[in-house]
């Protein structure tokens, strides 16, 4: 067995009493005490969480997941904390789309460092009037055409609402195991909130690609606030104001997953990159398409963790990237919340969230120098 003693154990949203967390492969508990003949560690001090985990990251480091293996991003992302993630794919054409798909999908059994999970199919069932930075040339109406072939793949799609006026398309996603998001939509209040009865789960990229909040047209941002729908936060102040940040924590608590939405830009210096085969310039952080729209971000999930610590503590940040999106996704009994018998993997950090190191399956994946 081994033992990190000398740590502050997140869990829960908040700081346990104990100091020592056991593990093997998985995890065996926490405790004040060392157990007799424990490969010992020493964590200094640091916060000891669950890893991360990204639900929604385009690319990084020059590798976007429309034309590039996930296996380098994979090895990467512990660098930010993260033990696990979701390749998200673009609107493209449809053999772009299903070439990306088995990439990931060879990637979740071969793929180094952080898991793959699977994949959030992000479009192309989307509406072009808010289609942000996809490409409108190949925009679809929801088929599951599309989507069969690698149900063992997927597990976020979104899509619009107003498209599935039935709500079969969303009832369907949910009887084959996958998330439907609501996002990249002008949905109305009663489109959205029939969209959620129907099984919508999340909501992608919170305030982004629908309309905004109105007192006399609460739209989608109204619809997901009411009811119990997940809500994806890009909290990197540039997406969303970060006086935004508390209010949405507080009225989201166990249903805000925060996200990158980060570009194959991540990690590199201000340029031209791509993404979903369009131009983007980044500056000063950043990520434009040539016309001026946002087109993901640079962000790095231990930071927008950060951003949000600064207004409702690391705890409960914590919880935001690591047990909420488990529990979206349905993983909650294998990582997210240092549970006995869950994956031994965890991230170790200081107060300003700068990773120390990340473990995978009890092993060191990440070790800052």
């Amino acid at each position: 067995m081994k033992a990190i003693k000398n740590v502050k154990i997140i869990r829960g949203g908040e700081i346990l009493p104990e100091s020592v967390l056991l593990f093997e492969d998985r995890i065996v508990g926490v405790s004040s005490e060392i157990p007799v003949h424990a490969e010992v560690t020493d964590g200094g001090g640091l916060y000891l969480a669950a890893g991360l985990i990204d639900q929604h990251i385009h690319g990084y480091r020059g590798e976007d997941t429309m034309t590039h293996s996930p296996a380098n991003t994979a090895a990467a992302l512990p660098a930010n904390g993260v033990t696990a993630y979701l390749p998200t794919t673009m609107t493209m054409d449809r053999e772009t789309i299903a070439a990306a798909m088995e990439r990931i999908r060879a990637a979740m059994k071969e793929a180094k460092g952080a898991r793959v999970l699977g994949c959030h199919m992000e479009g192309p069932f989307i509406n072009s009037a808010k289609k942000g930075a996809q490409n409108g040339d190949h925009i679809l109406p929801p088929t599951l055409e599309m989507v069969e072939p690698f149900r063992d793949v997927i597990k976020i799609v979104t899509y619009a609402p107003e498209t599935d006026p039935s709500g079969k398309f969303a009832k369907a996603l949910r009887e084959m195991g996958i998330v439907p998001s609501v996002g990249h939509t002008c949905a109305t209040y009663e489109q959205a909130s029939a969209a959620y009865q129907a099984g919508a789960l999340s909501t992608t990229h919170f305030f982004n690609a629908m309309p905004p909040l109105h007192h006399r047209d609460p739209g989608v941002v109204g619809a997901a606030l009411e009811c119990d729908a997940y809500i994806e936060l890009i909290a990197d102040t540039i997406h969303v104001n970060q006086h935004l940040f508390p209010v949405l924590a507080q009225l989201k608590p166990d249903r805000l997953c925060l996200i990158t939405d980060c570009i194959e830009a991540g990690d590199l210096p201000d340029g031209r990159y791509t993404l979903g085969g369009l131009p983007v310039e980044v500056k000063d952080r950043q990520a434009r398409l040539l016309d001026g729209t946002l087109a993901g971000s640079t962000l790095k999930l231990n930071e927008g963790v950060r951003n949000m610590a600064q207004y409702i503590g690391l705890p409960a940040a914590v919880k935001m990237a690591t047990e909420n999106p488990a529990r979206l996704l349905g993983v909650e009994g294998e990582m997210g919340t240092l549970l006995p018998g869950t994956l031994a993997d965890f991230v170790l950090m200081d107060e300003e969230c700068h990773v120390c190191a990340t473990f995978v399956g009890g092993e060191c994946v990440y070790l800052k120098e």
